[in-house]
C-alpha cells in the first residue's frame, strides 16, 4: 500500500511539475510577446498622442496666421513689385520721369548700364543707371525721397553731384543709382 501511495504522489508531482512547465511556457511563449507588443503599441499611442498635440497647436497657429494672409500678400505684393523678374527699363524711366514731374524736378539725360550681379544677393541683378534732375533744392530732396521710399521699385542711391542750374534758384543733381530685380529668364547680369 505504501508503495502505491508512493507512485501516486511521484505521478501528481511530476503532473504538477508538468503543469508548472506548461504555464511557464504557455506564459513565455503566448503571453509574454502579446504584452511585449501591447506594450510596444502603448508607446507608440502614446507618441502619436504627443505628436497630436503638436500638430494641434501647430494648426491653431496656422489658423492664426491664416487671418493675417491678405496683410501677407500685401506685402509679398509690394517686395514683388520692389524686386520684378524683369528690367522694364523703359516703363521704369517714365516712372522716374512721372516721379520727377510730381515734385516738381526734371529728369533728363539718362544712361542706363549692363546689368551685373548683386554683391549682396546671389538672387539680384542690379541695373546701373545715371541720370541728371534738375529743380530747386527743396523738390530735389523730395525727388530723392520719393526714389528710395515711395516709388515700388528697389533702388539704391550711390552717389548724388551738385551743380547749378540753368535757371535761378535750381540745381541740378547727377544721380548714380541702381535698380534691382529678381534672376530669372528676362532678368540676367551679363558675364564680363
Amino acid at each position: 500500500m505504501m508503495g502505491i501511495r508512493r507512485t501516486d504522489r511521484l505521478w501528481m508531482l511530476g503532473g504538477l511539475a508538468g503543469i508548472i512547465v506548461i504555464v511557464v511556457a504557455a506564459y513565455l511563449l503566448a503571453i509574454k510577446p502579446i504584452d511585449a507588443d501591447r506594450a510596444d503599441k502603448q508607446g507608440q499611442v502614446e507618441d502619436q498622442e504627443l505628436a497630436l498635440v503638436t500638430l494641434k497647436h501647430d494648426l491653431a497657429d496656422l489658423k492664426t496666421k491664416a487671418k493675417d494672409l491678405p496683410t501677407y500678400t500685401a506685402q509679398l505684393d509690394a517686395k514683388k513689385a520692389a524686386m520684378p523678374e524683369s528690367y522694364d527699363v523703359p516703363n521704369y524711366l517714365r516712372a522716374l520721369q512721372t516721379s520727377g514731374t510730381a515734385v516738381s524736378v526734371t529728369v533728363s539725360g539718362v544712361s542706363v548700364g549692363a546689368p551685373a550681379k548683386s554683391t549682396g544677393a546671389a538672387d539680384v541683378v542690379s541695373v546701373p543707371i545715371t541720370l541728371t534732375a534738375t529743380g530747386t533744392p527743396a523738390n530735389l530732396s523730395r525727388f530723392l525721397n520719393r526714389l528710395q521710399n515711395v516709388q515700388s521699385r528697389a533702388v539704391l542711391i550711390s552717389s548724388v553731384n551738385l551743380g547749378v542750374g540753368s535757371n535761378p534758384g535750381e540745381m541740378a543733381a547727377t544721380l548714380a543709382l541702381a535698380a534691382f530685380c529678381r534672376k530669372s529668364a528676362t532678368c540676367v547680369a551679363t558675364t564680363s
